[in-house]
């Protein structure tokens, strides 16, 4: 929708309506609501600091002061430029440099906040750019903390919020206030009342530390409200009072009355386990520490899955999704084992200690790496076990477990695996490694209960780099539509085109590729998620069809770590999951339909000349489509990109836009058997 980065760290309003928008980068935007219009602010974040987050936006007038960890920056709103940056406040020894976290304006001087201390400078200062212009106040100079997180004015007296309480100034040394000393206070905001220091409704001070809200009247004297959620961050007071909170959304106060206000997006940014249903929801686990749960979205409303909202789950850490027998989900947690889902997404029951599933290590600690469902429709569960032999458990439709044993799983070194696939041929594949994992792996193992191996005279075997793999250490795993096996590792992509042959063929285009999610779409394009993006690569393997990364989608992607993908064959849509939120891409790549119905167009008509394309909807496998006049001329031949949808740019075989008319669109079938058609408007301008 504009932002050019969605790691947002301060905001601020200006007289005319402007929401500015600061960034970690440095990045500055400022979106104008009446007209739906973004302007970008690019100087600090093009800047070479080290660190250039954007602590607080403060607007006084035409004048917006940023303050980052560069310092202190004056910006006329109307001319929209810098007027001014200072860096360093004060002399060496005790000079302050950057860290700026708040700006105010009192008895004549102008005081900076900081990560370090206090700065200020008179306002008639000829050259605040100077830093012996500046005079510093630390703990040494009466603060309770020299970690400054805010400064206001109440009836002409200046106060501080520290990492250790408040403090005001005197007009001659800070002094701390007594009440608060040993508290961390996060934010503090100006409450106006309808006078200013005396009266019936006269302003306060507001404050706020983890799970507190403060108040400090004009006398000074402090009175303090509890209950809050632990988890408070900020607060703002200019028309309503207003509690931020990390991962809660924010608490608007209203009289006595308290209204939690969640934005309409995903309880997580984290997305690093991404499934599609049959119904087109999306899912994802969140993380296997500090998780959110797991969570899901229809296309309109997001679901949030946690210990808070299902009684059935006892921990938060759950990380990959994967899609079961009828629409079934199941869900890997780390520590709470799996939770299966029904196909309407209702938590139905989790598999741990407590109903078959070993422990890891402590007795009631249950890790699962994936689930995958064989054609029997028996869940295939990757438990990770102590010292054993069971790394397997599997899941009849009836419910019934069954233990897969035979591979002694903590050896030296341990045996983990973090996911499962299963191919054509019913061999289970198990990747060894992820994003979270810290236990280095020794081989890629596969298991087939029908199938002895003729190089171990068991069911388990295994490959390793002397059979031809890239890395032993396996990231993913994906079947193509092929049946071909594709594998990810640390060193890029090796594929074994007959799992039969046990012969992996490295790709060495990404050689350098740290591998971390693939997928392969309806036409057999495969999308493999990286730490630089993700690459597309053709159904065998041999061209590199595109590349999509943060600069070269302007930002909508959201960051090159790829952990996760996911792809709607219903619908084309793909989706990237990262640790900084979910980016969606519309491709062509749509399962075809088995046999020919209605043709669909759109637009229809078509406006010519036009930069867009008319998609053709409705074809099956490897459709190719004649454009004829309505007397019957062949206008132009179109071979499809294979899918349910085709696409025709309105023009004839020597390239120019036809005529307006009515043009009669024929689909043929790969084979010539099966043929639908349709009509098209075109019009031209």
């Amino acid at each position: 929708e504009g932002l050019k980065t969605i790691d947002l760290s301060a905001i601020a309003l200006d007289s005319s309506g402007g929401v500015w928008i600061g960034a970690v980068n440095g990045f500055l935007h400022r979106y104008d609501p009446a007209s739906h219009t973004w302007q970008y602010i690019t100087d600090l974040a093009l800047r070479t600091d080290p660190l250039k987050r954007i602590n607080r936006l403060e607007i006084s007038g035409d004048t917006l002061f940023i303050l980052s960890d560069i310092g202190l920056s004056i910006f006329s709103v109307s001319k929209m430029e810098f007027q001014d940056t200072y860096s360093r406040f004060g002399t060496p020894p005790n000079q302050l440099v950057g860290g700026a976290t708040s700006a105010k304006m009192s008895n004549g001087r102008m005081w900076v906040g900081t990560r370090t201390g206090i700065a200020s400078t008179p306002l008639t200062t000829t050259n605040p750019a100077a830093p012996e212009s500046w005079q510093i106040a630390t703990t040494a100079q009466g603060l309770p903390a020299n970690q400054i997180s805010g400064l206001e004015v109440l009836c002409d007296t200046l106060y501080c919020s520290t990492s250790n309480g408040m403090a005001f100034y005197d007009g001659v040394a800070w002094r701390s206030l007594g009440t608060t000393l040993g508290t961390n206070i996060l934010d503090l905001s100006l409450r106006k009342g309808s006078t200013e220091c005396a009266g019936a409704n006269p302003d306060s001070l507001l404050f706020v530390s983890a799970n507190v809200l403060g108040s400090i009247a004009g006398s000074g004297a402090i009175s303090i409200s509890s209950g809050f959620p632990a988890s408070l961050t900020s607060i703002s007071s200019h028309s309503s009072i207003v509690l931020g909170t990390q991962g809660q959304g924010a608490i608007l106060l209203e009289a006595s009355a308290r209204k939690m206000v969640l934005p309409p997006g995903p309880p997580s940014n984290k997305f690093v386990g991404l499934a599609v249903d049959n119904n087109s929801v999306v899912w994802s686990g969140t993380g296997v520490s500090n998780g959110n749960g797991f969570m899901s979205y229809d296309g309109q409303t997001w679901r949030s899955y946690t210990t808070a909202q299902e009684s059935l789950l006892a921990y938060d850490n759950y990380y990959k999704v994967n899609i079961g027998l009828n629409n079934t989900k199941w869900v890997s947690g780390f520590g709470q084992g799996v939770a299966l889902l029904d196909a309407e997404g209702t938590v139905q029951r989790v598999l741990n200690t407590t109903n078959g599933l070993s422990p890891s290590i402590d007795p009631s600690f249950v890790v699962v790496g994936g689930v995958a469902t064989d054609r029997d429709g028996v869940a295939w569960i990757v438990n990770r076990t102590p010292r054993g032999d069971t790394a397997l458990v599997t899941y009849a439709p009836d419910g019934t477990l069954r233990y897969v044993r035979g591979l002694m799983t903590r050896t030296n070194p341990a045996i983990v695996f973090t996911d499962i696939v299963i191919d054509n041929n019913g061999t289970k594949w198990l990747a060894n490694f992820n994003r979270f994992e810290s236990v280095l792996p020794r081989a890629l193992f596969f298991y087939n209960e029908r199938v002895v191996s003729s190089r171990t005279g068991r069911n388990w075997d295994s490959l390793t780099t002397l059979d031809g793999l890239t890395s032993n250490k396996v990231y993913a795993l994906a079947v193509d539509r092929d049946g071909a096996l594709w594998i990810g590792s640390d060193a890029g992509v090796s594929v074994i085109y007959d799992p039969s042959t046990l012969r992996p063929h490295p790709y060495h285009p990404l050689r350098e590729q740290i591998i971390q999610a693939i997928v392969a779409d309806p036409l057999n394009n495969k999308w493999i998620a990286t730490r630089q993006g993700v690459f597309v690569l053709s159904p065998d393997g041999t061209v590199i069809l595109d590349r999509y990364t943060v600069e070269n989608t302007d930002g909508k992607l959201l960051d090159n770590d790829v952990a996760s993908l996911a792809i709607d064959p219903n619908t084309g849509l793909v989706y990237f999951g990262t640790e900084k939120g979910l980016s969606r891409l519309s491709t062509s790549a749509v399962a075809p339909k088995r046999s020919f119905g209605d043709l669909t167009f759109s637009p229809n008509p078509l406006n010519l000349p036009s930069s867009s394309l008319v998609t053709i909807d409705g074809l099956v496998q490897g459709s190719l489509i004649k454009i004829l006049s309505v007397n019957g001329d062949l206008v132009r031949e179109i071979r499809t990109p294979g899918g349910r949808v085709g696409f025709w740019d309105g023009k004839n075989a020597r390239g120019s836009y036809v005529g307006s008319g009515i043009y009669l669109v024929i689909a043929y079938s790969e084979d010539g058997s099966k043929v639908a058609t349709g009509k098209l408007a075109v019009v031209r301008r």
